[in-house]
């Protein structure tokens, strides 16, 4: 009896140590994401969903700290010259590309003068002039008159840096990414997944995490489920009708972050009435925008009036329409002095919670004769049709580093064809965003933001609904997880516990 008992021990012992090595020795990790992009390059697309990618791949001059604060990534220092027009940078030396080639100025140069040819990232590129090596190891970047925003540009997946080499043999990086980041490329397999395997020569120090696989799961309850089954490790996006059973278990965790995201009914202002500001302050009256927190976020989201985030300095509610009311918005369609029945509005939506808000908004807009639409499109439909302004309207949101940021990128003329979807151009916003980002002190900066938002508010060029929390859910020994307030996050740090 003895014996059989030591045996038992000795058995149960041996299999403890087997789990304890087997779960001690995890190297995977297998990320739910909810929308998959057409590419995988730095500068075709602005989409939150492939910058996650790109941050695996790639490196900017700069990076975002936890703070959001733009701090040295590739480069190791910078100075800026008195009159704020020459930026100097030293780049980190013995940095390695994917493909073994080291990293030289020469290698930022190129990718920079490419990324100012390519439309989708305008807003991030225009603050630079020119850009040059001064030696191997050095870049001077040349603006026109002081920058606040250039610091926040170079932390963007737009100006990531390229193997030069690459660049001018045609390498196709909308299918292959090769930079300078802690995960290398490994397959696309289409409509499924992407994998990548750790870097282990990068230069922030090899990932503990080495295979990575990022699995595209467009419906919001199939992401929670396959989390719950223990199919993937980590949800992006959790739906907020999931997160109780979420909550409910042990084994996983929920990470609920603050978001600086504005969540919007876009509207495109060169289509038909919408052009008119009337009809898209009716339009903004008419929403009951705590009912659409309500059931597309389930209640986790901050209702927002301005057509700003409220999260940065500059952030102002003067302009504004009254808020949710029927009448008033009737009477600015009596100031318009059409047919409601004639506007034509169709909400082009590309995932579950849009497509909540939107039905929302149908009914609300009912109640004061306009009869809108909702049409479903993947997100890389999405993204090219409204791009190219073949849309009335839409859902969507944006997540900027600044307010210059968001407002260059979303109400700047010169983001027509990327990130300004509402088309606005305006010669005086214009001016003032471009003022703003020239202002040597906060306090001057401030005062010019308040000043564009408040005309902004007042032209109404799309309707702002909420600024959400942003819901992210893992297994509970999975280590040292941290999410920016722009959704971003950094892979390479985490570790199995």
């Amino acid at each position: 009896m003895k014996k059989i008992l030591t045996f038992v021990l000795a058995l149960v012992l041996v299999l403890s140590l087997a789990t304890f090595a087997c779960a001690a020795g995890k190297d995977s990790l297998v990320v739910a994401a909810p929308d998959e992009s057409d590419n995988l390059s730095t500068t075709g697309h602005d989409a939150l969903q492939t910058a996650f990618l790109n941050v695996l791949s790639y490196n900017g001059l700069m990076k975002l700290d936890y703070n959001m604060n733009p701090v040295p990534d590739l480069a190791e220092s910078y100075t800026i010259s008195e009159d704020g027009c020459t930026w100097v940078f030293k780049l980190r030396e013995g940095v390695k590309f994917h493909d073994g080639s080291e990293l030289t100025a020469d290698d930022v140069v190129a990718s920079m003068i490419d990324a100012q040819s390519k439309p989708n990232v305008v807003a991030f590129t225009k603050d630079y002039t020119a850009v040059e090596a001064t030696d191997k190891y050095t870049v001077t970047i040349t603006t026109d008159g002081y920058n606040s925003n250039l610091l926040y540009s170079l932390a963007n997946h737009a100006n990531f840096i390229l193997p030069k080499a690459l660049l001018e043999s045609g390498h196709d990086f909308y299918a292959e990414p090769c930079g300078t980041g802690p995960y290398k490329f490994v397959k696309w397999n289409h409509g499924e997944s992407i994998e990548y395997v750790a870097n282990e020569d990068y230069f922030g120090g090899a990932p503990a995490i080495k295979n990575l696989t990022w699995r595209f799961i467009p419906e919001g309850t199939s992401r929670s489920l396959v989390l719950e089954g223990g199919e993937v490790d980590f949800v992006i996006d959790v739906d907020a009708a999931n997160m109780s059973a979420i909550q409910d278990d042990p084994s996983l965790y929920m990470d609920i972050v603050d978001s600086i995201t504005l969540n919007f009914l876009n509207l495109n202002d060169t289509k038909g009435y919408l052009s008119d500001v009337n009809v898209r302050k009716a339009i903004d009256c008419a929403v009951n925008k705590q009912a659409v927190v309500q059931i597309a976020e389930n209640g986790h989201a901050s209702v927002v009036y301005a057509q700003a985030p409220t999260s940065f300095s500059g952030a102002t509610t003067k302009g504004c329409v009254d808020g949710y009311s029927v009448e008033k918005a009737k009477e600015y369609l009596a100031a318009w002095g059409g047919n409601p029945a004639d506007i034509e509005l169709s909400i082009i939506c590309s995932n579950d919670a849009k497509k909540r808000a939107a039905e929302v908004i149908l009914s609300n807009l009912k109640d004061v004769g306009i009869n809108a639409t909702i049409e479903q499109m993947d997100l890389a439909t999405y993204l090219d049709v409204t791009a190219r302004g073949e849309h009335t309207g839409f859902i969507g949101g944006y997540s900027a580093s600044s307010m210059v940021q968001y407002l260059m990128m979303n109400f700047h003329s010169s983001s027509i064809g990327a990130a300004n979807k509402s088309r606005l151009n305006d010669p005086e916003v214009d001016a003032l965003i471009e003022k703003a980002a020239a202002a040597r002190t906060t306090e001057e900066c401030t005062a010019i933001l308040e000043e564009v938002n408040e005309k902004i508010n007042d032209m109404c060029p799309q309707v702002s609904l909420y600024q959400n929390q942003r819901l992210y859910a893992y297994k509970a020994d999975l280590d040292n997880v941290n999410v920016l307030p722009n959704g971003y996050f950094y892979v390479n740090e985490w570790n199995w516990k």
